[in-house]
């Protein structure tokens, strides 16, 4: 029984591509896909853009679709001229076309390939992705897309969002996506909760680890620290400052890029935002005191995250967790560091009698 069991398996899987010889594939080798973003995404690859709620992610995303389907840069970076559906998860239809229109007016650029943005509105008809695929698949047949852009993916997700498991299947839905249609997918997710200066970009977003390790690029939107110069300089736009680093898997990461969200749209800037610090980040003065103040500033987000979640005096090691965006290990690692405020009682961390206060 257990032999027919393995057959039955393997026999299902002859859709699995075949073995590989290295020497025949470099006597030809196969063409890459075509840059869609240039230095930054292929066509058929994925791309995942992380921030706040703040950033004007949708905005962003807007923007690339009109820089796809008219042929312009994005961010300052080109992008091949193509056919861009965009996946409408969170806003109702109506206001989704007058942002586009909004876009395009503030952007400067002449509608001239407006057709070449497809939208498919959703809000109120979201279902889990793997539920959606099949549909988004049949409905795109021969529209000859060079991407999909899904926004936001926590409208869709399948799953528990930190598990590695649930999220890994979850991703493998944005490849049964670019596998189809040839496109590239790109998608939304936002931060977890907590303070993001003192975090790599990658671990940034929300949940598993493994929406930071599966897109081919992950490109992370953090807000920046102005100075009271800077302040006064935007004061009248309402516009807010961003800094936008990558994590690729094809190209070279790039420099970071610095720009403002000023309704409806981002502009790039080159001058006066150099130089300043995420929001959040641990404040240095040279090279001799970074760790010590790294060090201090994780210790103040511990004792906050704690004041913020406190329920009946404790806080779970899960919830701090999500809170700081962080492993399981590194907390246990910190309640160490900090075992004279500290301790840990069947999965739950409480403050010590007496210790020091909590900043709030």
């Amino acid at each position: 029984m257990k032999n027919d069991m393995i057959k039955l398996t393997l026999d299902e899987r002859e859709d699995l591509p075949g073995l590989l010889q290295l020497s025949d594939a470099a006597a030809s080798p196969p063409a890459l896909p075509k840059e869609l973003i240039e230095g930054v995404l292929r066509r058929g690859h994925k791309m995942l853009i992380s921030g706040s709620s703040k950033a004007g992610k949708s905005f962003l995303l807007m923007e690339l679709c009109i820089a796809i389907a008219e042929g312009k840069p994005w961010l300052s970076f080109p992008c091949r001229k193509g056919r861009v559906l965009y996946v409408n998860l969170e806003i109702d239809p109506a206001s989704c076309v007058d942002r586009f229109i909004r876009i395009y007016d503030a952007l400067g650029y002449t509608q001239r390939h407006m057709e070449d943005i497809l939208i498919w509105n959703l809000r109120g008809h979201a279902v889990p992705l793997d539920m959606l695929v099949p549909e988004l698949v049949r409905r795109t047949a021969g529209r000859n897309l060079d991407a999909v852009i899904i926004d936001p993916i926590y409208k869709v997700i399948t799953g528990d969002e930190n598990s590695a498991t649930d999220m890994g299947y979850f991703c493998n839905q944005f490849d049964r996506i670019c596998t189809s249609g040839g496109c590239a997918v790109i998608y939304s997710h936002h931060h977890s909760k907590g303070f993001q200066g003192t975090k790599r970009a990658m671990d940034r977003a929300s949940g598993s680890g493994v929406f930071a390790r599966d897109p081919d690029a992950q490109l992370d939107m953090i807000e920046l620290e102005l100075t009271e110069n800077v302040r006064s300089m935007i004061a009248e736009t309402g516009a807010t400052a961003w800094r936008m680093e990558s994590n690729l898997r094809e190209f070279k990461n790039f420099k970071p890029v610095d720009f403002w969200f000023e309704y409806p749209i981002h502009r790039v800037d080159k001058e006066a935002l150099h130089g300043l610090q995420a929001q959040g980040a641990p404040r240095t003065s040279g090279t001799g005191s970074r760790n010590a103040r790294s060090a201090q500033a994780s210790v103040q987000d511990f004792r906050n995250a704690f004041a913020a979640q406190a329920v009946d005096g404790s806080v779970s090691v899960k919830d701090m967790t999500e809170y700081l965006g962080v492993t399981d290990k590194t907390v246990y690692y910190r309640l160490r560091k900090m075992k004279n405020e500290f301790d840990l009682v069947k999965g739950r961390i409480y403050r010590i009698d007496g210790a020091m206060a909590i900043s709030a």
